[in-house]
């Protein structure tokens, strides 16, 4: 909760059965304190995580050109997940496999110099 308050949320519910939407760190870290950790009321959850190397079409709004390839990283290209801005909370099986697909071929004929059909 500290890094999405220190990010800039406005609000951050915790994922625990007895908590409210907290709106400042200080707030929530009191609170949480004060938190009953029993089995079942304590969620662990991940669904689908996604985003933190975003596509973008300029350095200053994303981690990775829009062909995959790392801004900063010229030899570092990335084909996953991670490319979406954030996570959608449905099952991006398809979309990763098309994007994933789509620039693997990219890359390929930059490498190879010359046409794949990967999928």
């Amino acid at each position: 909760m500290e890094i999405q308050f220190a990010a800039g949320a406005r609000q951050v519910l915790p994922l625990h059965e007895m908590v409210e939407p907290y709106t400042s760190w200080a707030q929530a870290r009191v609170a949480v304190n004060a938190l009953p950790m029993k089995p079942r009321l304590v969620k662990v959850v991940s669904s689908h995580v996604m985003g933190g190397c975003g596509l973008a079409g300029a350095e200053r709004l994303g981690v990775t050109r829009p062909d995959g390839v790392h801004w900063q990283v010229e030899n570092l290209s990335i084909h996953d997940g991670s490319l979406f801005p954030t996570s959608i909370g449905a099952n991006p099986q398809l979309s990763v496999y098309g994007v994933a697909n789509f620039l693997a071929q990219g890359l390929v004929k930059r490498l190879a110099g010359r046409d794949a059909t990967l999928a």
